[in-house]
């Protein structure tokens, strides 16, 4: 025996002559693969509407030569992913057919995330079934499976707002909210819009007292209704202009929110500029003056 798993037999052959001749023989264990699936990866991760992330690919071929036709069904489970093949169509499977000359030629499958108005995140199966019906017997009932980590963009909000606005104290606008994606049923979301001074421009929704800040509630159903919010340029008695402009900020509010896939949006923010309404004026405190000589 040697150290690779082999052996080596000698046999001693007897000559005419009387010599003695030794043929050496060399034997190595070569191990059988059982008929098989392999797949490149075990596990992929795409997001939702990237640019760079939107897809994945890997790639599947057979681990031992068969005796004919194996037809394995690349299928995914529930989620927002499709699958396909080289010239093939985007959907929910796939054939790949192997043959006695391509069973250990990689073919590719691509794997792409739907871009939907849901914003759920999770983990969906691809599985690697043969087709029992058009396999050879030794590949019956063979599989595999992978992991696709699918990322949603849909956790943010949205403000038909954009670029800063104009006040004239006394004067109001009003804008909408909503959310992009659609919450899981019993989620909810809540946005807090806040001025950067409730003094000078103040912050009101639908049914609600003008202030600071007003929060806005999404839920499953009305996520993408969208919420009417007000802001207000305070009236005051004084001639100045406000120093700075105010900054209207949108924010999730975590502690609120039960939808989780929404703790990352970012904020909306923009600026209002207010300008005073008040004209210059001398106010005299008597209409008439007597002077006696």
């Amino acid at each position: 025996m040697i150290n690779n798993g082999g052996f080596v037999l000698a046999v001693a052959d007897g000559n005419y002559d009387g010599s003695v001749l030794f043929k050496v023989f060399y034997a190595q264990w070569v191990p059988v693969s059982a008929p098989g699936i392999t797949l490149s990866k075990s596990s992929l991760a795409v997001t939702e509407g990237s640019t760079t992330n939107a897809t994945a690919t890997y790639t599947v071929k057979l681990t031992k030569l068969p005796t004919g036709d194996v037809k394995v069904r690349v299928s995914r489970g529930s989620g927002a992913i499709t699958v396909n093949k080289a010239s093939g169509t985007a959907g929910v499977s796939q054939d790949l057919t192997f043959t006695t000359q391509n069973w250990n030629t990689a073919q590719t499958i691509t794997v792409a995330a739907v871009n939907d108005d849901n914003a759920v995140s999770g983990d969906v199966t691809i599985s690697h079934t043969t087709v029992n019906a058009d396999t050879v017997a030794e590949y019956d009932s063979v599989s595999g499976s992978l992991t696709v980590t699918v990322t949603d963009d849909d956790g943010e909000m949205m403000v038909r707002r954009s670029g800063a606005l104009a006040l004239q104290e006394g004067n109001a606008a009003t804008y909408n909210v909503e959310l992009k994606g659609q919450p899981a049923s019993g989620q909810v979301v809540v946005i807090r819009v806040s001025s950067g001074d409730g003094d000078v421009v103040s912050v009101n929704k639908s049914g609600g007292t003008a202030g600071a800040s007003q929060d806005l509630t999404f839920t499953n159903s009305n996520w993408n209704t969208p919420q009417p919010v007000t802001l207000t340029a305070v009236e005051d008695s004084d001639l100045v202009n406000p120093s700075s402009a105010v900054t209207i900020t949108h924010a999730v509010i975590d502690g609120s929110t039960t939808a989780n896939e929404f703790d990352d949006a970012a904020d909306v923010t923009f600026d209002v500029t207010v300008t005073d309404d008040d004209a210059a004026a001398i106010t005299v405190g008597a209409s008439a003056l007597a002077i006696n000589e």
